[in-house]
């Protein structure tokens, strides 16, 4: 199969995001089965403001390196979004792959022009990141500004 001649490139992943019921619990397990770490956690709660699509949410998320990427697990404190959405359908798992753009507007408009539906985005550390389910596929990618 080959690419479109209008298709837009990736760069390599950051990172491969796991939504989880417990994010010490998981993290915990991680460390023991792999020895992942160390883990860098914080909370994020955008406000409206914040937000391009999607209402607020609070999460706990974790980082870790994964070799040339990182792995982030999520676990949803309130509110709704893809990642409840796929905590209701799907249980625990990998979520989402993301990427860093140098190119974020022209992937925007690429992947709205191909009819995939942005489901959140917003400003993180005054960066804009966004998520898109795709179809077919069933994949969510995250993009963030680099």
């Amino acid at each position: 199969m080959s690419a479109e001649k209008d298709a837009v490139a990736l760069p390599a992943p950051s990172h491969i995001g796991l939504v989880v019921k417990d994010l010490d619990k998981t993290l915990k397990f991680l460390s023991s089965l792999w020895g992942l770490g160390p883990w860098q956690s914080f909370e994020y709660a955008p406000s409206q403001e914040e937000l391009t699509v999607g209402k607020p949410f609070r999460q706990k998320i974790a980082h870790a390196s994964l070799g040339t990427m990182a792995l982030e697990v999520v676990q949803q404190l309130e509110g709704g979004g893809p990642w409840r959405d796929f905590m209701d359908t799907n249980g625990e798992g990998i979520h989402h792959i993301a990427f860093s753009l140098s190119n974020y507007d022209e992937m925007m408009a690429h992947m709205k022009a191909r009819g995939c539906q942005m489901v959140a985005g917003g400003l993180f550390q005054g960066k804009r990141w966004s998520y898109f389910a795709t179809e077919p596929g069933g994949m969510v990618v995250e993009f963030g500004e680099a």
